[in-house]
């Protein structure tokens, strides 16, 4: 039968005038694509044409970016055979290419971007094709004709998104003798760049209309932020599907997509229904009951379809109806579409997981993948007694704002570009420091920085994973919890610890003088979790280890304190500085008192899990100073160590079986480790780490013995498998910066190049370069450089030669330095190149200064 098509006049006309203007500012060219490929499947691809032609011989094209890119997709059609249809994946891993969702999809939070990793088009003329959705991050790309003869692509690639994606141009930077470990120093620095985002430029493709409402497509239903409390409600809206249906949700909590999920499609006219539209799932003149992120599982995403439910009329498309959704009775639900009953239920007659179905919680809209829809003039009632509530036109601009749907208000740093792309505080940690080392972007972390202080609630805490889409001054009290927010509280200290390390590699007092008052309210908040009993932090939830009195999170508040206390004396603040100081030291003890514990050679995970201890226990508890030398070289043992290794790195803790086939390796606390291991000495443990966890993420090289392309992006990966591979499948985020600290750590240990200790090292006005370490990793020269207070780079490069250490040093006006090598300290002053040669076995004296 010959294909039908779909009248693209209108579709088409919307797309392109939709298409925002990205901002100029540092943003870099297309991205354009390293090989491609047409044939008969998915395939590696080997060449790379002047054009691409899809026909019925050749109708799929597998295409290879190289490396992670990011962006809105474009098409410029040379040559076209009558209309067509293509069906377009993106994914990270090659393997997503071969599953009917690619690697997605996303639902789990607004992300101002496509939630799918499959798009399809319909083509009725040459000339530019420019999708309207941001694909977030990505290496691979297919385009499958899926209806017609034949096209021809001339170019094809993504406006980018994202700016300073190249390493290569950074001023920060490090190399040395070894290609692995430069290869390695890379993945942060990208996976950084591509998950900072410059302010405006995540654009949603939601349109707002004067008449119409809001426009929807391709994009998780975002909750209404100004409904958060409702419970027990009827919501009753106006809907137009433009394309084949409407997504819509009730009961939503804000923070997190569990809420009852409604997906009603039309009539599937054969006239303008893609040809892979999947009436499996979506079957014509039906509405979908979902409890949970989406209506199809997605691993660590649960989705329960509970029902799906006939209309018992045709739903046209460009039609308007009323939609009258009604919770009731505690468990009940039931759906009305211009006053004839669709379906009600009760939700106790379900399987949802053995959890209770909660009916209070917000409302919201959007589309399923490849749906579009239209809505307007919501209101909401009390289901008992019919008392209004609340009204909601739709219709003018201040609706993107309540949906999270109007571009990101600020430059910021997500988690990472495909998912889950939220301003996560706690995983900050690493880019801060990252950025530090390699892009020196710090209007990035100073975005980033503001934005979450713009979350902070009365107690002191900041949200733990606010979206870019909602503006965080005005939704406050809309995603907090009587007043704090109780989600894994030991995110609050590692986002101090993000602010502390971005003063101490940029040395911007004026940044730290004027969100100082911020910052000490919240290490208020930390001092009043110190129990007053044991003296050990207690928490409600916490991600690196035990919440309450555990080992992680008192060390890690140790370290905070520390930090707090030195950016305190900075900014002159002598009688905070003695408060944090004093805590600092009280906490430290307590945590000896209580919780090191001599039969296992560490600290216990807590005062009530006393024989289990995780890697986060060992890493902050010596990065802090809490354990003394000989309790480190205890707990850098192989017999506390060996505990902890599996397959690629050390697993969370000592209760994770081995055997368990969903075990899995992060990169993040195995990145608190690092540090831990070299400044315990344990440097071949550190330099085994580093291969072992961040090898299997490059891309296959030749001289390299590890890597893999099929699996690699250029960029840190979120976790592995205990083969290596992608930890969670294709669900796993494959540019994570969280799991990049490798670069800033091989710039501070394998060069050995850091700020001096304390107030006088911010911004590297006085560093220290210790090669000692570079040298026991096997290294022969190492070079790094870094950008100072001033703005001006301070580079430093050193090579072993025989018996001989040659350094040269580049260091700006105003800097001092100190060269420690085999107990030699050499003194430096910035203002002229130097260099100088030390002998590789001499005995300790002071040095003088150059």
């Amino acid at each position: 039968m010959k294909p039908t098509f779909i009248s693209s006049v209108y579709f088409w006309s919307q797309i392109i005038a939709s298409l925002p203007k990205v901002a100029a500012v540092n943003q870099i060219s297309d991205f354009t694509p390293k090989a491609f490929i047409a044939g008969t499947e998915v395939q590696w691809p080997k060449n790379l044409s002047t054009a691409l032609v899809l026909d019925t011989k050749s109708p799929i094209a597998t295409i290879d970016y190289g490396s992670e890119v990011a962006g809105y997709p474009f098409f410029e059609i040379g040559a076209l055979n009558g209309p067509v249809q293509i069906e377009v994946k993106y994914s990270e891993p090659y393997d997503g290419l071969h599953q009917p969702w690619s690697d997605g999809p996303y639902t789990f939070s607004t992300s101002l971007a496509n939630g799918f990793r499959v798009e399809t088009f319909n083509i009725t003329k040459t000339g530019m094709l420019k999708s309207p959705l941001i694909q977030g991050g990505q290496r691979w790309q297919s385009v499958r004709l899926i209806a017609g003869h034949s096209l021809t692509f001339t170019r094809l690639g993504f406006v980018s998104t994202v700016s300073d994606t190249d390493p290569k141009k950074y001023p920060s930077q490090f190399h040395s003798d070894n290609e692995l470990f430069n290869e390695i120093w890379k993945l942060g620095a990208k996976a950084a760049s591509f998950a900072c985002v410059e302010k405006g430029t995540q654009v949603p493709a939601v349109k707002i209309d004067p008449v119409k409402g809001a426009f929807f497509q391709s994009t998780r239903s975002s909750p209404n932020v100004e409904t958060s409390k409702l419970e027990n409600y009827t919501l009753e809206f106006e809907a137009s599907i433009e394309r084949a249906g409407l997504w819509w949700t009730v009961a939503q909590p804000l923070t997190y997509g569990s809420g009852l999920q409604l997906l009603l499609t039309g009539e599937l006219p054969q006239e303008k229904t893609f040809a892979n539209a999947n009436k499996s799932l979506t079957p014509a003149n039906s509405i979908l009951l979902s409890k949970g992120y989406d209506f199809v599982n997605q691993t660590t995403l649960d989705a329960y379809l509970l029902d799906t439910f006939t209309v018992p009329f045709t739903v046209h498309e460009k039609e308007w109806y009323n939609i009258t959704t009604i919770l009731s009775d505690g468990d009940r639900i039931s759906v009305h579409i211009n006053g004839t009953q669709v379906f009600d239920v009760s939700l106790g007659d379900y399987y949802t997981g053995g959890s209770e179905v909660s009916l209070s919680g917000a409302f919201g809209f959007g589309a399923y993948q490849d749906h579009s829809a239209w809505v307007r003039n919501a209101m909401v009632y009390d289901s008992k007694n019919g008392t209004f509530l609340y009204k909601d036109s739709l219709r003018d601009h201040d609706a993107s704002a309540k949906y999270g749907y109007q571009a990101n208000l600020a430059t910021v740093c997500l988690d990472g570009p495909k998912r889950d792309r939220l301003v996560w505080l706690g995983d900050f940690y690493h880019t801060s420091r990252i950025i530090g080392a390699s892009s020196s972007r710090y209007d990035w972390t100073r975005g980033t920085l503001s934005f979450l202080l713009d979350t902070q609630v009365h107690n002191g805490e900041l949200n733990m994973s606010p979206s870019m889409g909602y503006d965080p001054s005005t939704t406050i009290d809309a995603f907090s919890e009587g007043g704090k927010y109780p989600a894994l509280e030991d995110y609050q200290m590692l986002g101090f610890l993000a602010f502390y390390h971005f003063i101490r590699q940029s040395g911007d007092l004026r940044y730290a003088s004027d969100t100082w008052p911020q910052w000490q309210k919240q290490l208020e908040w930390l001092l009043s979790t110190v129990n007053a009993t044991d003296g050990l932090v207690d928490l409600t939830s916490a991600f690196v280890g035990d919440s309450s009195g555990g080992a992680a999170v008192s060390c890690l508040a140790v370290e905070t304190l520390n930090g707090a206390a030195k950016i305190a004396s900075a900014l002159g603040q002598s009688n905070e500085e003695k408060i944090y100081i004093r805590s600092a030291r009280s906490l430290a003890q307590s945590i000896n008192k209580y919780l090191w514990n001599d039969h296992l050679g560490t600290y216990s995970a807590s005062r009530s899990s006393q024989q289990k201890f995780g890697v986060s226990d060992l890493a902050w508890c010596i990065t802090s100073g809490v354990a003394n030398s000989t309790q480190t070289s205890e707990m850098l043992s192989s017999k506390v160590l060996g505990k902890l290794k599996l397959g690629p790195g050390y697993k969370a803790d000592t209760t994770v079986s081995a055997s368990d086939p969903s075990a899995s390796i992060s990169p993040n606390t195995n990145g608190f480790l690092l540090p831990a291991l070299f400044m315990g000495n344990a440097t071949a443990t550190a330099r085994d780490l580093l291969v072992s966890v961040w090898g299997p993420m490059l891309p296959a090289k030749e001289g390299l013995a590890v890597g893999n392309d099929t699996t690699a992006t250029g960029t840190s990966w979120e976790y592995l498998s205990v083969d290596g591979s992608p930890g969670l499948g294709l669900f796993t985020s494959l540019s994570h910066p969280w799991g990049g600290a490798a670069t800033y750590i091989l710039t501070e240990w394998a060069t050995g190049l850091r700020p001096f200790d304390g107030p006088e090292g911010f911004g590297y006005n006085k560093w220290l370069l210790e090669p000692q370490t570079g040298i026991e990793m096997g290294l022969k020269k190492s070079s790094a450089k870094v950008v100072t207070t001033s703005g001006d780079i301070l580079s430093v490069s050193w090579e072993l030669k025989g018996k001989s250490l040659s350094l040269k040093i580049d260091a700006p006006p105003g800097t001092t330095g100190t060269v420690r090598f085999h107990g030699i300290s050499k003194d430096f002053r910035g203002g002229k190149k130097q260099s100088a040669t030390l002998p590789v076995q001499r005995k300790a004296h002071m040095g003088v200064a150059f």
